[in-house]
């Protein structure tokens, strides 16, 4: 069955550090919970969410930043709950985030995987 959800996976050419302090400072990405796990290579997850007037829902994202060589690794998913169909917010608020994140550090992502209709049938098309 289709979900309102969507998943956008990118790779940019910056430090983790870097990504970690964009999105801390991102009320939208990261304003319900925000962590950098104690892992190798580092990880650091996101919670935010955002009200689109054209779903006129709610709309949760979930991030999750991996550190790589030489770039950092962006994942976003969104989600509309409860709604059949939200009209492309979820899309749209996947796009707002990764465009926040590569505009506040004057990168172009490299890579980018794009998911609609984002299920865990999917998962892999984010990577392992």
């Amino acid at each position: 069955m289709s979900v309102p959800a969507h998943g956008l996976r990118a790779l940019l050419p910056v430090g983790f550090d870097a990504v970690v302090d964009v999105l801390r400072n991102d009320k939208h990405a990261s304003g319900i919970y925000f962590a950098v796990l104690n892992t190798r290579p580092r990880v650091a997850v996101a919670v935010g969410e955002e009200f689109y007037l054209m779903s006129f829902n709610r709309i949760s994202a979930f991030i999750v930043v991996i550190e790589g060589e030489g770039v950092t690794e962006l994942r976003v998913i969104t989600h509309t709950y409860p709604a059949l169909s939200d009209l492309g917010a979820s899309r749209s608020y996947a796009w707002e985030i990764l465009s926040a994140v590569i505009g506040r550090l004057g990168v172009r992502p490299v890579n980018v995987v794009d998911v609609d209709y984002m299920d865990s049938s999917k998962s892999s098309q984010l990577g392992s």
